[in-house]
């Protein structure tokens, strides 16, 4: 994501009535300011609108980040745009957007001097593009899965993240502790007594008691029961129930009745197993979206550590991909820690392996089959995020604290594509992906291996509506429409600051409707403030309705069109983020700009 730390321009100082005539002349300086207007009411119209941003987006726009490596596992930087094809389903598909990305560097960049304060009653002309000092550049959030993993894993990891944190944590950085139970959670802070505090407070919070029983059936084999209707399955479960509780058959007749009967048991058994399992795994994806959506609004850079056992999501695959989706919009990488550390035979360990003995050795070897392969597919939920995303998955390493200094950080450097699928039907299908290097030996390419169609179409409104959204916390700046942002504060008092942004867009490059006499079009003015731990203190939305004739259409192209925004503020260091976007062609710019009031 690129970075606002540019080198800070001396700040001209100005008298404090310089903002007065600085708002009183905008409406002369722009013939269309839609704050105190000047123009035809009939021909442009205006109107303030909530600001709401959110729903889910359903966009013909598939995302890719790709992380190439050599063969001594080394971040390979210097590809273009043709050493690389993508593939959905087979067909070649035309990459619409290319992009490298070097967020490790770019945190190394030092932090621009803070100048010397300036006193309270002089109005400042700020560097809007330069990234002050006291504002986060990094930000981490822990995920702790105590919904599907055991105390003994999960104070491990606690300790482990706990010394990482304390040697690692760097001024800049801020980092949240989130858990899938939703307790005990910590939003990102740079605290390190409140992260070790919450840190010590984290125990296992399952959703669902689950007594063991005997007989008790595996998730993994439950999903083989339920979806998949597999034979050696259903018998292996079968003759567990009957191991449990014995069949006093003495005839072939009897003996038959007893196994269509324990099959009939082994049926419910995994149905209420799999049930068991979707809730403990569906708690796990809701938090990890949760924290992701949280993320998308903040500044810098950003990344998660997803560290657990493990979850079932054989029957979840939708859920993961549409994560997956929003983290690789909101530029969130997603990393996963396996907290059971090395892998163990799970028939070994008697408190998880629940399977009697039987006389029958191929179904205690289909048994021992079926645990190792739901030991293993525990984790694929973690790994499918970290892949999809670009980041690491740690596993079968009881290392943990490497784990994290791994997983913690981001890639040296990644690519990002982008493909628009042609003819993509809305069935909710899933579409394997697959990036190669064109010519190029040796190179290992991560990148996600698929996505979900959408399932039904998206309202107009409701797009838009999450278009803008994704605008407006991606901090990234986009240029598809002509506009120009500026910024200036004033003090009020000593306590008390006020921010003008002044937003202007060139109407020279869009594409107006014609109605008789009449150019129309529609434009979205949107104005955010965020803090410096990129939290939203406030927001301000506007809706204009161009109905032009030819001679005005020609004059506000040569002067553009001007929406004015106001923020009563307490002096500190402040974002502002501007979108505009233009409802015929659905393009949306978004600049950033830096606003620093001395206290």
């Amino acid at each position: 994501m690129p970075s606002l730390t540019l080198v800070r321009r001396p700040r001209a100082r100005l008298p404090s009535w310089w903002l007065v005539v600085f708002l009183t002349l905008i409406p002369a300086l722009a013939p269309c300011t839609l704050k105190g207007q000047t123009a035809n009411p009939q021909e442009i119209s205006s109107r303030d609108v909530e600001p709401t941003f959110k729903l889910q987006t359903e966009r013909n726009l598939v995302m890719v980040r790709v992380v190439v490596r050599d063969p001594k596992g080394a971040i390979v930087d210097s590809l273009r745009q043709e050493d690389f094809q993508v593939f959905d389903h087979g067909k070649l598909q035309t990459i619409l957007h290319f992009s490298l990305e070097k967020p490790a560097l770019k945190a190394a960049e030092p932090p621009p001097q803070k100048p010397a304060e300036k006193p309270a009653d002089e109005s400042e002309a700020t560097d809007e593009t330069a990234m002050p000092t006291s504002a986060a550049r990094r930000f981490v959030g822990m995920y702790f899965d105590d919904v599907n993993t055991v105390f003994g894993n999960l104070a491990r990891a606690r300790d482990a993240a706990d010394r990482f944190l304390t040697s690692s944590v760097q001024p800049g950085d801020r980092v949240a502790l989130y858990t899938s139970s939703g307790q005990k959670q910590l939003d990102f802070t740079d605290d390190l007594t409140q992260i070790h505090q919450a840190l010590l407070d984290l125990r296992p919070r399952p959703i669902i008691a689950n007594t063991r029983s005997c007989g008790q059936i595996d998730p993994y084999e439950a999903y083989l029961i339920i979806y998949q209707h597999d034979a050696q399955a259903i018998a292996v479960a079968a003759d567990e129930v009957l191991n449990c509780n014995p069949c006093p058959a003495v005839t072939a007749q009897q003996e038959a009745e007893c196994v269509t009967q324990a099959q009939s048991m082994a049926q419910s058994e995994a149905a209420q197993s799999l049930s068991f399992s979707e809730t403990q795994s569906t708690a796990a994806l809701r938090g990890i979206e949760s924290l992701v959506r949280r993320m998308t609004s903040l500044p810098g850079q950003r990344s998660v550590v997803v560290v657990s056992e493990g979850f079932q999501t054989d029957t979840l695959r939708f859920e993961l991909s549409q994560i997956s989706d929003r983290a690789l919009r909101a530029g969130v990488i997603i990393n996963a820690i396996d907290a059971r550390g090395l892998y163990t035979d799970p028939t070994l360990d008697a408190s998880q392996n629940t399977f009697s003995s039987s006389s029958k050795a191929g179904l205690v070897g289909q048994k021992h089959t079926m645990l190792l392969d739901s030991a293993q597919r525990q984790a694929d939920g973690m790994q499918s995020l970290a892949v999809d995303t670009g980041g690491i998955f740690f596993n079968n390493n009881n290392d943990l604290e490497a784990g994290f200094h791994k997983t913690a950080g981001l890639p040296e450097a990644f690519y990002v594509l982008a493909f628009s699928p042609q003819n993509l039907k809305l069935d909710g299908n899933f579409h394997p992906i697959q990036v190669k290097l064109v010519a190029l030996k040796g190179l290992s390419v991560q990148a996600r291996r698929g996505y979900f169609a959408p399932r039904k179409p998206n309202d107009p409104a409701v797009q838009q509506k999450e278009e803008i959204r994704e605008a407006v916390y991606s901090q990234d700046e986009t240029h598809e429409l002509p506009i120009d942002v500026h910024t200036q504060y004033f003090m009020k008092s000593e306590s008390d600051a006020r921010i003008a942004v002044l937003t202007r867009i060139d109407l020279r490059e869009l594409h107006f409707r014609k109605e008789g006499d009449r150019n129309l079009d529609n434009l979205t003015f949107v104005t955010v403030l965020f803090d410096r731990d990129g939290h939203v203190v406030s927001a301000q939305q506007k809706s204009v309705d161009l109905h032009l004739r030819d001679g005005s259409l020609e004059r506000y192209m040569q002067s553009g069109i001007s929406s004015r925004a106001l923020f009563d503020i307490k002096p500190g260091t402040y974002l502002v983020r501007a979108i505009v976007r233009d409802s015929a062609s659905g393009q949306i710019s978004g600049l950033n700009r830096t606003v620093e009031i001395p206290y």
